[in-house]
């Protein structure tokens, strides 16, 4: 059973320009998933390998879609959950964690980033430790204690302010399109 993961989200509902790009690496239990990850403003795309075959998550203005581009076929998804969203709203990333309730708990170097320790507990993914890289205020690793198990978010290569084009939040062009909720709906 796949279990499909994008990342994890602390989104912002500031109306400001964001955007990053990052390399990923989601540890669930046995299974690792590494991924692309591209985020502009509300819009994101990951790219991913998951059980052998290339996954792409695109959110853009008209939904959230999980493309498999080598069988052409796109699935409409609902809401995502907190833990399978992008990190987004990077310039206020420490103000979204002391709303939180979220204590400094101690300091380390992440992947060559200095990091200060922060750890929080959330309703919906339990407690959650979260380095965020002093330089530049972004959380560069997140571990999550849910009901569920652990889940952890390893982040790299992070480009912030990077050049995305609109077009890498496009479906590819041919692709069927099959919306899930809808098909939810009538069962």
């Amino acid at each position: 059973m796949a279990v499909m993961l994008a990342g994890c989200c602390l989104v912002m509902g500031e109306a400001q320009a964001f955007s990053v790009s990052y390399d990923q690496k989601i540890t669930k239990g046995r299974q690792v998933i590494d991924g692309k990850m591209a985020v502009k403003d509300d819009l994101f795309r990951m790219e991913a390998i998951i059980e052998g075959q290339r996954t792409v998550t695109i959110r853009n203005r008209e939904g959230t879609y999980t493309v498999m581009p080598d069988q052409g076929i796109a699935m409409k998804i609902g809401v995502l959950p907190p833990s399978q969203e992008p990190v987004q709203g990077g310039n206020e990333y420490l103000g979204d964690l002391r709303q939180r309730g979220a204590t400094l708990v101690g300091s380390e170097t992440v992947n060559g980033y200095a990091c200060d320790m922060y750890r929080y507990t959330d309703p919906q993914t339990g407690e959650t430790t979260v380095w965020v890289w002093k330089e530049k205020q972004f959380p560069v690793k997140i571990v999550m204690n849910g009901l569920d198990g652990q889940s952890t978010v390893e982040l790299s290569n992070i480009r912030l302010n990077a050049s995305i084009p609109d077009a890498d939040f496009q479906l590819p062009p041919g692709v069927q399109v099959m919306d899930m909720g809808s098909m939810m709906q009538m069962q």
